[in-house]
């Protein structure tokens, strides 16, 4: 191997460009492949939540929280707004309120603030207070822009000496060599592909054998809000409770899914459970669903995007609540429950996906981990 390592990287999103950063600040000689003439996937479609409280306690949490401390770091080198505005939990069915009551004393060492009612309206005017019981506050979670977040990520990569070949196709692996579209072998001493979907193109037995599927999501952007009307926090509510798998050993929550079945079916049909987070510049991100699947149908469903902002309405009302944009997103997520997929279909090649949508949250930890373990055995191999 050489004095300099040789990295290529597919896909120019989250984990490519964790990789990529981690391996460049290791001394790799790093370039990165990407289809498309800019990142244009799930990184810069998603909310921009850094979210530790989402994560299973113990090493998945500890991960989460590098990964903002590693954000916060990275942000300011490059230029990237983070903010560090923390969540709030929001709880309207007594059974929800159970849940975090549960969850609070199960992590009393975790820093979470559980607030009554009248302390959450004072906190938080914003909150709808129609049958509100209370909330959980937490300070771990923070927020990013992806759509600019992500394009000056690449900036900093490049001034570091990171190259990027944008719109050049990856389709196939040969040996040590990536082949591209028009036929150039590159050559490599490890390889990293984190390119989705699309990595079916490349390895697509290994892939279909890691028991993944993509999911699909239906997501909003508000026009700004007023100056002088904040958020606050990273908002969410009861149905959230039940998506992410932090809370799942909670007593209460198998009470909480029944009853939000029975009141909200099709909010669970479309794996509706609705985040509220508000940008520098006053806009809400809002959604999401979450459909299934290969090959679903293409184009938005209204029905869909009008139960996101009913659950929305539940605990948030807009001083102006139009949508400024629509889009959809896809990600890959574990038919198993496993939030970080590493696969290594050839000597020398790791692949890289299905983070259950905490990629943003995950993925530099995941990055210093691959690396760390190439040096590894780099260093035997010499």
């Amino acid at each position: 191997m050489s004095v300099c390592p040789r990295l290529l990287v597919v896909g120019s999103g989250m984990l490519g460009l964790a990789h990529a950063l981690v391996a460049r600040e290791a001394g790799y000689e790093v370039t990165v492949f990407e289809r498309h003439g800019r990142p244009l996937g799930a990184s810069v479609r998603n909310f921009g939540t850094l979210w530790p409280i989402g994560c299973v306690p113990g090493p998945e949490r500890d991960q989460a929280r590098f990964g903002v401390a590693t954000w916060r770091r990275v942000a300011e080198q490059a230029g990237i707004g983070f903010d560090p505005c923390g969540s709030l939990s929001l709880a309207y069915r007594p059974e929800a309120w159970a849940v975090l009551g549960e969850f609070a004393a199960s992590e009393a060492a975790g820093g979470y603030e559980r607030l009554g009612r009248d302390e959450v309206l004072r906190r938080f005017p914003a909150v709808r207070p129609d049958g509100l019981r209370g909330a959980l506050l937490s300070r771990d979670e923070g927020l990013l822009h992806p759509p600019t977040a992500i394009p000056a990520l690449v900036g900093h990569l490049r001034g570091l000496g990171v190259r990027f070949e944008f719109g050049t196709a990856a389709v196939a692996v040969e040996g040590r060599s990536l082949v591209t579209g028009d036929g150039t072998r590159h050559r490599f001493d490890r390889l990293l592909i984190a390119a989705g979907e699309e990595m079916r193109l490349l390895f697509p037995d290994e892939l279909a054998a890691a028991a993944i599927q993509p999911c699909r999501l239906q997501m909003m952007r508000s026009v700004p809000q007023p100056a002088d009307w904040k958020l606050g926090a990273i908002f969410v509510s009861d149905l959230t409770l039940c998506h992410y798998p932090a809370f799942r050993d909670c007593p209460s929550l198998p009470a909480l899914r029944r009853r939000l079945e029975g009141e909200l079916p099709e909010h669970h049909r479309w794996g509706v459970h609705v985040i509220a987070a508000q940008h520098r510049d006053g806009s809400l991100t809002i959604g999401d669903s979450h459909e299934y699947g290969h090959d679903p149908e293409p184009g938005s469903r209204a029905e869909v995007d009008a139960l996101i902002l009913e659950a929305l309405g539940g605990f948030l009302e807009l001083p102006d609540p139009r949508i400024a944009s629509r889009w959809q997103g896809t990600y890959l997520k574990s038919t198993e429950g496993v939030t970080q997929v590493v696969l290594e279909p050839a000597e020398r090649v790791t692949m890289v996906t299905a983070m259950g949508g905490l990629g943003m949250t995950l993925g530099w930890g995941l990055a210093t981990r691959s690396v760390g373990r190439w040096q590894e055995q780099d260093g035997r191999a010499r």
